[in-house]
């Protein structure tokens, strides 16, 4: 029988101590990264890594989601090498958009971007493989290999941006030293799944058959994926870069990469263990609600002081971490404390749509909620305010919209 004390505080403790190491490197580094690299640089990467991300969600059809739900295991199998074939397909057609690179550069009003779209299509599979890999180590609960991936992914990745910085490598070393990253993480996934595949079960009427079972991943969870990506990053960091300019892009990315670092820790770790063990208790008629106030609760107890501390002391700590250059990013993070705290509450829970096979419903609560952010922050453009007062707009709203939500899943939960 399933034991849902013991084993989600066992797990959650073993994820957020690799999380928690793998981002000692980020942060020990970011003082030295922030000093190599100047805002606009960084806001290229980000820009780069939004277009990745955007491609990125859907690459495997979003197969890779629903690796940890069949309990047949021939099944998942089958599950497992679709993913990676819908991946290698959808890399390869991603290298089209080097005949578009140009293009690319004038949408942004950035004439620099445009020179590393050819990273695109190994950037896209090397994130896609890893994260089919990821959620099939959780599969097979081997937590371990999943800490020590994240881990290894931080180190390489951060002591790889400031050596190439170092070196003077520019923004191409930041892209490669990010796919290297990638790399190290999926060997050290490929080992606990070489155990567990089976390729005896690999057939193509099976595969198939899970194609049409789990339709609703590619068809309506990716969209709801894709949405996300697309208003949270992708469409945000193009309107401030062709509204504010790359130097305000590069302030507030970094904000949003080292606020959400943190409190993502913790969120990431909660979340992959939700999503296994809500399933198990679902399909073993045991009641979920406790493991959602188990989630949430730990996410909140811990950023909280974090985003308080931000609130007081955000533009002094951002100057003092970063540079002084960097200052108006902790002042960016200040408007934004509220929507990031409600936003990473709501992320461990956020499967729970896919457990009670709603998607439709979430992907339309997401439409309806990435409009209540966006809209306020065309409304700033519109009106030609300053980016605070746009930012303002757009906290605010997105905000409203994760309260909205954690209610929503709670609802879904008691009412299943």
């Amino acid at each position: 029988m399933f034991n849902s004390k013991g084993t989600y505080y066992k797990n959650f403790a073993l994820l957020f101590a690799g999380n928690t190491i793998g981002q000692l490197a980020p942060f020990l580094l970011a003082p030295i990264i922030g000093r190599i690299f100047n805002p606009q640089q960084l806001a290229i990467q980000e820009n780069f890594l939004a277009i990745v991300s955007l491609i990125s969600i859907i690459v495997a059809g979003r197969y890779e989601m629903a690796l940890v739900l069949p309990k047949n295991i021939k099944k998942a199998n089958n599950l497992l090498v679709l993913s990676i074939f819908i991946t290698a397909a959808i890399s390869l057609l991603s290298l089209s958009a080097i005949f578009v690179s140009d293009q690319i550069s004038k949408w942004y009003n950035d004439d620099d971007l445009g020179k590393y779209i050819l990273y695109l299509s190994p950037s896209v599979f090397l994130l896609g493989i890893s994260n089919i890999f990821m959620q099939w180590a959780i599969r097979a609960g081997k937590y371990p290999f999943v800490s020590l991936s994240r881990i290894a992914q931080s180190v390489s990745q951060n002591s790889g941006y400031a050596l190439m910085g170092y070196i003077g490598w520019g923004v191409n070393g930041l892209i490669i030293a990010w796919l290297i990253g990638n790399l190290i993480s999926i060997a050290i996934l490929l080992f606990p799944s070489i155990n567990i595949f089976n390729r005896s079960d690999i057939d193509m009427n099976e595969m198939k058959s899970v194609a049409v079972e789990y339709k609703d991943f590619p068809m309506i969870n990716s969209l709801h994926a894709f949405t996300g990506i697309f208003a949270e990053q992708f469409l945000l960091f193009f309107i401030i870069t062709r509204n504010y300019g790359m130097f305000t892009l590069g302030l507030f990315a970094i904000m949003n990469r080292y606020m959400r670092a943190p409190i993502g820790l913790v969120g990431s770790a909660a979340g992959q263990i939700f999503y296994r063990e809500a399933t198990e208790l679902k399909n073993n008629n045991i009641p979920i609600l406790p493991l959602f106030i188990k989630s949430t609760r730990i996410v909140g107890f811990i950023a909280t002081p974090m985003i308080m501390i931000v609130l007081f002391w955000g533009p002094d700590v951002f100057a003092l971490y970063l540079g002084e250059a960097w200052r108006n990013a902790g002042t960016y993070a200040r408007i934004m404390s509220p929507c990031i705290l409600f936003n990473f509450i709501c992320s461990p829970v956020s499967f729970t749509p896919l457990i009670y096979n709603r998607q439709k419903s979430a992907f339309l609560f997401s439409i309806a909620g990435y409009a209540a952010g966006i809209g306020p922050l065309f409304f700033g453009i519109i009106q030609q305010y300053t980016f605070e007062t746009s930012l303002l707009f757009y906290s605010i709203g997105m905000t409203i919209y994760y309260i909205a939500l954690l209610f929503w899943y709670r609802h879904l939960i008691k009412t299943a």
